[in-house]
């Protein structure tokens, strides 16, 4: 067991000894020993807590570290280092000839950079290349471009601590007379790693050995167009069973619903009332196409459309100073569907297992004097809410 995840134990230990005596104690004055053991609880929850925040700290600094390193030695130029011209020319040399056809000095290389003992669990893409690929992602998918993106080295459970301690606020209190207690709410939601695998695309050998053809735009446009379909969709919907627990199922809806087959202004109104101004102050918008073009047509009580002060200087259309994200795989305006989503949309983590890998396979399409490529990356997303409800939803009337 790594030290992270025993302390990370250890804490949720404490916080549960903590949940027990306010479940107990709910509804009375405590003891005085019940009180005692209450300052204690929280004064060894804050100590193991600090503790878990230092290790963090030091377990993301090493990820740095090891990446500026890295990043280092591909930009050096002195022969000493891993070059990144160098690697590239090794991973075109495994895309050629497989894992059994490398040569020595591509194989050392690949070892140097990702540890591998072995290339049968594929080889991490040259870092243009994953660049290329994030970038379309974030392009492709809204969820990438609104959500926060959290990079770890592996795959185990990332576990992100919630506390909600709205409800607590100063009062006045006479002299001499006891302060009110008030325990903050305590979660936390964890974080899995869903592998995704791209279809199997093939290349004939003809293109592999043209050394005029871009192969990295050629992976990148597919790898990106594949990641990017079936992550975005689950981000966007799914139901957190074997996959990541999508933004919509997470959101709240709004206590107004619209008419099954339009949204109105009031409706975006209603929607932006119930989002809390901590998250409303960096709030977005979510829809799809369809649904922008509808929000479009849009007019005031005057007659004017809503957007016409944004379309008219040129600056990108905004509702009620706020921005949008399209997202092509939230749904249309109808009966009974999630059309606009508002409200701090960053709170959505999305984990991403660093890096992608690509799997090279020799026999399966070798009658078409071609090779089978594929790729897969570790994904999962959560709407992080400590119960303050971060993101609204927009849910149509079912008739």
């Amino acid at each position: 067991m790594s030290k992270l995840k025993s302390l990370k134990e250890s804490r949720a230990a404490i916080f549960t000894q903590i949940d027990e005596l306010r479940t107990a104690t709910d509804g009375r004055e405590m003891t005085s020993e019940e009180e005692a053991r209450w300052q204690q609880l929280f004064a060894d929850y804050e100590k193991a807590d600090r503790a878990v925040e230092a290790e963090e700290r030091y377990v993301e600094i090493e990820r740095r570290q090891a990446e500026r390193q890295y990043a280092a030695r591909e930009t050096t130029d002195n022969g000493s280092g891993l070059q990144a011209d160098e690697y590239r020319s090794a991973f075109r040399d495994y895309l050629q000839h497989g894992a059994t056809g490398v040569s020595p000095e591509s194989r050392a290389l690949f070892e140097q950079r990702a540890g591998l003992t072995g290339l049968s669990a594929g080889v991490l893409v040259p870092a243009t290349l994953a660049e290329n690929i994030e970038v379309a992602l974030k392009a492709y998918g809204g969820m990438f471009e609104a959500g926060t993106i959290l990079t770890t080295t592996s795959g185990g459970d990332l576990i992100l601590p919630t506390v909600n301690d709205t409800e607590s606020k100063a009062t006045v209190v006479a002299e001499y007379q006891q302060s009110t207690k008030s325990a903050p709410s305590f979660g936390s939601v964890t974080l899995k790693a869903y592998t995704y695998r791209t279809p199997i695309v093939p290349v004939s050998l003809e293109l592999l050995q043209d050394s005029a053809f871009d192969l990295e735009a050629l992976l990148s446009g597919l790898l990106s167009d594949s990641f990017g379909r079936g992550i975005n969709a689950d981000l966007t919907s799914g139901n957190g069973t074997g996959k990541p627990s999508g933004i919509v199922g997470a959101a709240t809806a709004c206590k107004t619903a619209p008419a099954a087959s339009a949204v109105t202004l009031d409706d975006i109104i209603e929607l932006v009332k119930g989002v809390d101004s901590s998250y409303a102050r960096n709030g977005r918008f979510m829809f799809n196409r369809n649904t922008l073009w509808a929000l479009v047509k849009i007019k005031d009580s005057t007659g004017r459309y809503i957007w016409q002060e944004g379309t008219r200087d040129g600056t990108p259309p905004t509702l009620f100073g706020k921005g949008y994200v399209l997202n092509d795989d939230l749904e249309d305006i109808g009966a009974g569907k999630t059309s606009v989503l508002f409200g701090d949309l960053s709170k959505y983590r999305i984990r991403m297992v660093k890096s992608f890998r690509v799997i090279r396979l020799n026999e399966l399409l070798a009658e078409y004097l071609s090779i089978g490529l594929f790729g897969f990356a570790r994904v999962d997303g959560v709407l992080l809410d400590a119960g303050t409800h971060p993101v609204h939803k927009l849910v149509h009337k079912s008739a």
